[in-house]
């Protein structure tokens, strides 16, 4: 990229030249680069990772302005970690769950700091919500299919399933 100050010529001058040379002004000077590239068109997984990325941008912003969760959110923020970041990072990525069936309850455990809103069950027969028990979540399991719903504070969503998933 060169650049053109006291040049009588170029001052002043866009646009291009012989599809080699375009001129553009930057602060009151005339500069001279390449001729932009075309990018190829984004695909559906750069689209859907670009909303990902603006929704959990938006949810650190208003996170932030809440003093009870920036609070909460500088607590678990890793040293030299903004709330903001933490913040960030917790809407970005979904909460990981470890799902075990115990003699007719299935237990949910979250792994890492994920704060659960929480988790519904839907069986063949019924719909509920299961119940937060010494750092888990419980709920008496009477079928052997199930589709488990789990929601964080951040808004992301888990499923997960065992059996068929249509309860027709």
């Amino acid at each position: 990229m060169a650049v053109s100050e006291h040049n009588v010529i170029t001052r002043g001058a866009t646009g291009t030249f012989g599809k080699q040379i375009v001129f553009r002004q930057r602060n009151g000077k005339t500069v001279m680069c390449k001729p932009p590239c075309k990018y190829p068109p984004k695909t559906a997984t750069q689209v859907a990772n670009q909303e990902r990325f603006k929704r959990a941008n938006n949810f650190a912003k208003a996170a932030i302005k809440d003093p009870e969760r920036k609070a909460y959110y500088q607590s678990i923020a890793k040293p030299h970690q903004t709330a903001f970041n933490a913040a960030f990072q917790d809407a970005y990525n979904k909460p990981e769950v470890e799902v075990t069936i115990s003699k007719g309850t299935v237990i949910i455990k979250t792994k890492g700091k994920h704060r659960i809103k929480e988790i519904k069950i839907i069986t063949p027969s019924s719909t509920g919500f299961a119940v937060f028990k010494n750092n888990h979540w419980e709920y008496p399991l009477k079928e052997k299919s199930y589709i488990i719903m789990i929601y964080d504070i951040a808004g992301n969503i888990v499923r997960h399933s065992a059996g068929p998933d249509n309860f027709g």
